[in-house]
């Protein structure tokens, strides 16, 4: 039978077992901090019916979707995001909840894209949303909850870049922007991508009158009150409550960088959106999101007409992957070990039984760790310690054996001590 190569699609990985250990360390500190806010997780399936995820994120989102008939002739899709299967979520299970309900999920989505470094066509997102309340509480909330999850990651420099679609849908009604208006924030948001003269061309073809004022009207002054002044002549409201929210909660303004060209393409944002940076890494955003009044109310609300009075929610997805990048890029991960801390070696076949008593009483003693399954030579053994970042190996022959004794290896140091069989894990304990 011929044999099949070993190999994965692009924009997919593997992961070896120190890059999960990486990758679990990281996911437990950012669901630590979503749980210490009153986040409490949710799972929603893989697969779900085409109709729920196509159409909410724009013709981009769409076409980057995977879907494909199934069996029974239905069409399905992988979930480009979390936010949308949120919503149906909470519509499918709206008098279960309570309102308003504040959810996380740290799962995959799909999304068929050129794979290129921070982009994948299967990644990690790590979301949290709120649900049944329009108050700017809310945002601020989300932005302290982002400014906490950076700083458990060490990651001390991000920017909470900061716009308000409101505001946005206001200055190109100035413009004669009604009709297109979607199509028209979605070029904007090309900005960064294609540059002021791509995207003037672009505005143009949309009909957008003199769009070389608008892009200038939406371009980032020298400093975030500059920024703001600009647009004194519109409604700020939303965006000032924020602000006002975000000094109780303790949020520096130099935290803040108020972006009028701050777009995010996704149909579904109508209020205040935010896009996070951090520092020159040059990964770009590594977390965003936005309030979306409408997204919920797409679904058939699973509940009595007079129960159901807000449907408006807000939330951020944490990029991982990115994260991922980040921390390892700047040397945060470097500390990161495999959970072993001990491994009982095996001396032969008659020292087996001794070998494993002393495991036993190891983990009864609540240390992370292993026995080598096999009476194999030590030197391979302590090699398989090396490779796998085990700290201290215990090591029992026969004359240790009848003096009740164990060595104790550190591995890093290269030093090692004699201790009694029945102190080990005492012993061990003192130190790790």
């Amino acid at each position: 039978m011929k044999k099949i190569k070993p190999t994965i699609l692009k924009g997919t990985r593997d992961f070896l077992p120190l890059e999960m250990a990486k990758r679990s360390f990281v996911m437990r500190a950012i669901q630590g901090i979503f749980e210490r806010f009153g986040y409490v997780a949710i799972e929603t399936p893989i697969l779900s019916p085409a109709e729920t995820i196509l159409g909410k994120y724009g013709e981009e989102g769409d076409r980057l979707t995977y879907t494909w008939k199934d069996r029974g002739e239905r069409d399905v899709a992988l979930p480009y995001d979390l936010t949308v299967p949120f919503a149906r979520y909470a519509a499918s299970n709206w008098t279960e909840l309570p309102m308003p309900f504040k959810r996380y999920q740290i799962q995959r989505v799909w999304r068929a894209e050129k794979p290129q470094k921070g982009r994948l066509r299967e990644f990690y997102q790590c979301d949290i949303d709120v649900v049944g309340t329009r108050s700017l509480l809310v945002e601020a909330e989300v932005a302290k909850v982002i400014v906490e999850v950076f700083a458990a990651l060490d990651i001390g420099d991000v920017i909470i870049k900061v716009n308000s679609r409101r505001l946005m849908n206001a200055v190109l009604g100035k413009f004669g922007v009604t009709e297109k208006s979607k199509e028209v924030i979605r070029t904007i948001d090309k900005l960064d991508k294609s540059g002021p003269k791509e995207v003037g061309r672009e505005l143009n073809e949309l009909g957008v009158a003199e769009p070389e004022k608008l892009m200038a009207l939406l371009s980032p002054a020298e400093s975030m009150e500059k920024t703001l002044a600009k647009f004194e002549a519109f409604d700020m409201t939303d965006l000032d409550e924020l602000f006002r929210y975000t000094d109780l909660l303790g949020i520096g303004r130099d935290r803040f960088q108020f972006d009028p060209s701050l777009a995010r393409g996704l149909d579904y944002y109508t209020g205040i959106i935010y896009e996070v940076v951090a520092g020159d890494s040059g990964l770009g955003s590594i977390c965003g999101g936005g309030r979306y009044d409408d997204l919920t109310g797409l679904f058939e609300i699973q509940a009595p007409d007079s129960a159901v009075t807000e449907v408006s929610g807000m939330g951020v997805a944490f990029g991982f992957e990115r994260i991922m990048l980040l921390m390892e890029e700047r040397g945060l991960l470097a500390s990161v070990k495999l959970s072993s801390d001990v491994l009982v070696t095996v001396f032969d076949k008659l020292e087996t039984p001794n070998a494993v008593e002393l495991y036993r009483d190891l983990i009864r003693a609540g240390l992370n760790a292993e026995i080598y399954f096999e009476a194999a030579k030590l030197d391979k053994q302590l090699k398989y310690a090396d490779k796998k970042g085990i700290r201290f190996t215990l090591i029992a022959g026969p004359a240790e054996t009848k003096e009740g004794e164990v060595i104790v290896k550190d591995m890093e140091k290269g030093t090692q001590e004699t201790v009694k069989r029945s102190a080990a894990a005492s012993y061990l304990q003192s130190i790790l």
